[in-house]
């Protein structure tokens, strides 16, 4: 059964919890990953989720992710601007954390100033990326011990 909104709300109880402790986990691996700067990690994932739309993730394994095969990525390149409006992160604090990045080498920009994710990123930050399947893995264990899988007697 997917997650709805009634599923998770009339097992608040038991999903919540489970979420806020993966979550801390999370964060604080995320946190290690980024030097202590979240806000590095969300300006990275929202390039990287121009770069890497669902509609081109939808059969994707994590195999095929980490070993970056496609080579499709940079769908819709994002400037500082539109990072700016998205995030609700001042202008100039975004242009500060974009030049971090790059200096870090998760980040390339073309000549028209558009951002893209590099292999570097995908490859150094997998620690960040493996404790974001296990949050996931939680969640999703969280959900079927709620709601056990149907058996077919």
């Amino acid at each position: 059964m997917p997650f709805s909104s009634e599923k998770i709300t009339s097992h608040f109880g038991h999903i919540f919890p489970t979420h806020v402790d993966a979550l801390c986990e999370l964060l604080i691996v995320l946190r290690q990953q980024f030097f202590g700067d979240l806000d590095l990690m969300l300006i990275l994932a929202i390039i990287g989720s121009r770069a890497l739309p669902a509609r081109q993730t939808s059969n994707m394994t994590y195999a095929e992710f980490i070993s970056d095969n496609t080579k499709d990525r940079a769908d819709q390149p994002i400037n500082i601007q539109s990072i700016a409006e998205c995030s609700g992160i001042a202008r100039e604090t975004v242009r500060r954390k974009v030049h971090k990045l790059e200096e870090l080498g998760f980040i390339a920009r073309d000549p028209s100033g558009m951002l893209t994710v590099t292999d570097k990123a995908i490859n150094q930050l997998a620690p960040a990326t493996e404790a974001s399947l296990q949050y996931l893995i939680t969640l999703g264990s969280s959900s079927l011990a709620v709601t056990p899988p149907e058996s077919n007697i």
